[in-house]
């Protein structure tokens, strides 16, 4: 097996994560005679030991498995639910408790996902993809540099309360990147799933773990709500594309609006030279525009049904797109025309993992606790928990841009608020890719503009994603830009009346992919979050 920053080829398998060790845990599971799921499961537990402010037991996400050889594919939608006893006006005088307290906490998904679709297409035994993350936990590893940030960035040290002061502020110095952290309480805790399932988080003794400190917070989430929690498996949506094929998850998450994203692109008809032509970035930024316009008009599909599927279908249908694109020119316009009529909730504290095997089996698998560090509440187990029913359009909280809260995301009880995850997969007659991103509403652009890259441009895997990115949602009408987009792109898009800004935060979205194409097989994790992807070949 081996490790590396720049691109790679294997014969057996790889596996993308953010965190080099999590991608390697993957490849070992490989190497051992485990598939694609196998290793993307085990990933992902690792990634919630030590990236625990982007995902964890106590989050939840969307899984596709695609088998490419049989042309079959799969969806998993395990996203954190609102709880029974929840309303749509619950935060009205609380607003100040939307994003860290007991309120804000949603049901968790993440461990019943996973053991779902591992039952369903797995091949090793459960509590072999649980071992070692459970292990890594007990034998401690180091504080990431991209943990390390969050940890600044989030919170004040005067700020960590009870078992989270106690693991990430010891003596009330919060930890840094490079420091020794063991945690056994989370290792307790996964030997316990481990050998009980999901079952022990949703009615064992963590489950009492998660009402208590839920209760503590303030909190409605009850022992019903873990009960009853069911991951729904849904049909995978597509649009056919240069050829092929761009797959991926239903609303709740930000699948349609991917799809959206991409019939634009591909209507413009580019060519491998348009790859550096000043106009390309033009109608890539207008595209954007008019595919987040639509990002507040989703909605859980379970929830007023009719009206959402409706306008899950328009969205993504060619002869949509074709309208919109034909209302792109060569200049930038206000807000109002591009057809935007909710305002859409913005998230972000997410991770992603692409993996393929020596069977063409591809895993694309994108799981959150929704802002880092979710809630900031963590259980006596080790469970930090999401804050989800953030994710929820919330009428007690004052628009920013004087728009609407989405009719479709309001809260109420059992229903699965709107992501900006979009777990794809991407496939022609010579090409499969297993793509996705973390980075909130940036995962739609960056993983678009990638697909773009690599599927009209042709360039190479570690080129496109390593390749500077714009990012544009509408609101706010700001083109973010990274270090190094050439400056006559730049000029062009001020010139077309594009407000340009160099991006300003951490991060602006953070792509994990693999890729079989000619037979050749790489995997690539993005450098923007110093993860590494992990190879492993067959045996001599």
């Amino acid at each position: 097996m081996s490790s590396d920053g720049r691109i790679q080829f294997y014969s057996k398998g790889g596996v993308a994560t953010d965190v080099a060790i999590c991608s390697e845990i993957g490849a070992s599971i490989l190497q051992d005679g485990g598939n694609a799921v196998d290793a993307a499961v085990a990933s992902c537990f690792c990634l919630g030991v030590i990236n625990s402010h982007t995902s964890g037991l106590g989050g939840g996400g969307f899984m596709i498995v695609q088998d490419q050889k049989t042309q079959k594919s799969w969806g998993y939608d395990f996203r954190e639910v609102a709880p029974l006893r929840c309303s749509t006006d619950m935060f009205c005088g609380k607003e100040d408790r939307v994003y860290s307290s007991g309120l804000s906490v949603g049901v968790p998904g993440e461990v019943k996902g996973l053991e779902v679709v591992h039952k369903a297409h797995g091949r090793l035994k459960w509590h072999q993809v649980v071992k070692p993350a459970a292990d890594m936990a007990r034998k401690g590893f180091t504080v990431t540099e991209n943990q390390a940030k969050s940890l600044q960035t989030k919170v004040q040290a005067s700020d960590f309360k009870g078992k989270f002061k106690e693991v990430f502020a010891p003596g009330g110095e919060i930890l840094q990147a490079g420091d020794f952290i063991r945690r056994p309480d989370l290792a307790a805790t996964l030997d316990l799933i481990a050998e009980q399932g999901s079952d022990a988080l949703y009615l064992g003794q963590i489950a009492d773990t998660i009402i208590q400190a839920v209760e503590d917070a303030g909190g409605i989430l009850s022992i019903e709500d873990l009960q009853q929690y069911e991951v729904i498996q849904r049909n995978i949506i597509q649009t056919e594309f240069n050829g092929g094929y761009v797959s991926t998850m239903q609303a709740p998450s930000s699948g349609p609006i991917l799809l959206l994203l991409i019939n634009l692109l591909e209507g413009f008809n580019w060519t491998a030279e348009s790859v550096s032509d000043p106009k390309t970035y033009h109608q890539m930024t207008e595209a954007f525009k008019f595919a987040f316009a639509h990002l507040g008009d989703l909605g859980d599909p379970e929830f007023n049904s009719t009206a959402v599927n409706n306008k899950l279908m328009q969205i993504i249908s060619k002869e949509y797109g074709n309208t919109l694109r034909n209302k792109i020119d060569n200049y930038s316009h206000p807000v109002e025309y591009y057809g935007v009529k909710y305002e859409s909730v913005q998230n972000g504290g997410t991770t992603h993992i692409s993996v393929i095997d020596e069977d063409d089996l591809l895993v694309s698998l994108t799981t959150s606790l929704n802002l880092w560090f979710g809630s900031q509440i963590m259980t006596s187990s080790g469970i930090i928990l999401n804050n989800s029913m953030a994710d929820f359009s919330n009428p007690s909280l004052p628009s920013l841009y004087n728009l609407p809260p989405n009719p479709n995301n309001l809260i109420e009880p059992g229903k699965r608020p709107m992501s900006s995850m979009a777990p794809t997969i991407v496939s022609n007659k010579n090409t499969i890719m297993a793509i996705g991103a973390s980075g909130g509403s940036r995962i739609i652009s960056g993983v678009a503009q990638v697909i773009a890259d690599v599927m009209l441009f042709d360039l190479n895997l570690t080129y496109a994603i390593d390749k500077p990115r714009l990012h544009n949602q509408l609101y706010p009408d700001i083109t973010e830009y990274e270090n190094g987009v050439p400056e006559d792109v730049l000029n062009y898009l001020e010139k077309r009346g594009e407000n340009i800004q160099p991006f300003s935060k951490i991060l602006i979205s953070v792509i994990q992919a693999v890729m079989k194409t000619s037979g050749e097989i790489y995997a690539r994790s993005d450098c923007r979050k110093g993860g590494k992807a992990a190879i492993c070949f067959k045996d001599n």
